[in-house]
């Protein structure tokens, strides 16, 4: 890494064991030692906005929508609803609601659809909120 001017920053430094819960059971947790400081892996680790637990995906999601954009963004959307037209309200659930369940939408592929389901109900929501319409 010196060759190419590069250091690392051994407080940032974290990291994570995956596997299944058996494998993880048989895996000693014993710490690492990285540029002189000892690491212990964490449950979670952040990685490009996503996060990653036991490769569920359920963290990352939970993340989403515990982070109250979500939901607070669609509340504040429904109040205002209608004083705004169609295409308006499309644009603002576009960018406030789905840019966020987009981001890192690609780590998502094949995970159990309770995860999704997550995820989908928010969706739902802004659909609703865009076309007025009720939830039954």
């Amino acid at each position: 890494m010196t060759s190419n001017r590069l250091k690392l920053n051994a407080d940032k430094t974290e990291f994570i064991w995956l596997g299944t819960r058996q494998r993880l059971t048989k895996t000693s947790v014993t710490p690492l030692q990285v540029g002189g400081q000892l690491k212990t892996p964490l449950n979670r680790v952040p990685d490009l906005g996503g996060i990653i637990s036991e490769l569920t995906m359920y963290a990352h999601v939970k993340n989403v929508l515990s982070a109250a954009v979500c939901t607070v963004d669609l509340r504040q959307l429904r109040s205002i609803r209608r004083s705004l037209s169609t295409d308006a309200r499309r644009t603002l659930a576009a960018a406030f609601i789905a840019s966020q369940v987009d981001y890192c939408n690609a780590v998502l592929y094949s995970v159990c659809s309770t995860v999704t389901r997550c995820l989908q109900m928010v969706l739902n929501a802004a659909s609703r909120l865009v076309v007025d319409a009720g939830k039954f």
